[in-house]
C-alpha cells in the first residue's frame, strides 16, 4: 500500500522527472547553423528543385494511381472469374440435363 503522503508529494516528481530527461540549454532560441562557406556558393539544378518542391506530390499521385490501378484489377478479375464460373456452371446444368434424359430413356427401354 502506497502511503498518502508520497500521492500528494505526484507535482514535484513530476517536476524533477522533466528535469531529469533535459536535454541542457532550451533549443526553441537556438540559432540555426550557417551553411558552410563552399555549400552556400554552389547553384542547385532546377531539376532537383522540382522534386525538392513537387517531390511528395508526385509520390501521393503515383502511389494513388497505384492504388486505383489494382483495385480495379482486382474487381476486373473477380468479376471475369464470376462470369466464367456462371458459363461452366451453365455447361454442367445442361450436360446433367443430358443425362437425366439418357438415364430416362434407358429405365423406359
Amino acid at each position: 500500500m502506497i502511503p498518502t503522503r508520497l500521492l500528494f508529494r505526484a507535482q514535484p516528481i513530476r517536476i524533477a522527472l522533466r528535469r531529469q530527461f533535459s536535454t541542457g540549454p532550451s533549443l526553441r532560441n537556438a540559432v540555426p547553423p550557417s551553411p558552410p562557406v563552399g555549400d552556400a556558393a554552389k547553384p542547385t539544378s532546377p531539376h532537383i528543385n522540382i522534386y525538392k518542391d513537387f517531390g511528395r506530390p508526385f509520390i501521393k499521385v503515383f502511389l494513388m494511381a497505384v492504388f486505383v490501378y489494382q483495385t480495379m484489377y482486382w474487381g476486373w478479375m473477380k468479376m471475369e472469374k464470376d462470369e466464367l464460373k456462371q458459363e461452366k456452371n451453365a455447361v454442367i446444368k445442361a450436360l446433367e440435363e443430358k443425362v437425366a434424359e439418357a438415364q430416362a430413356k434407358v429405365v423406359a427401354k
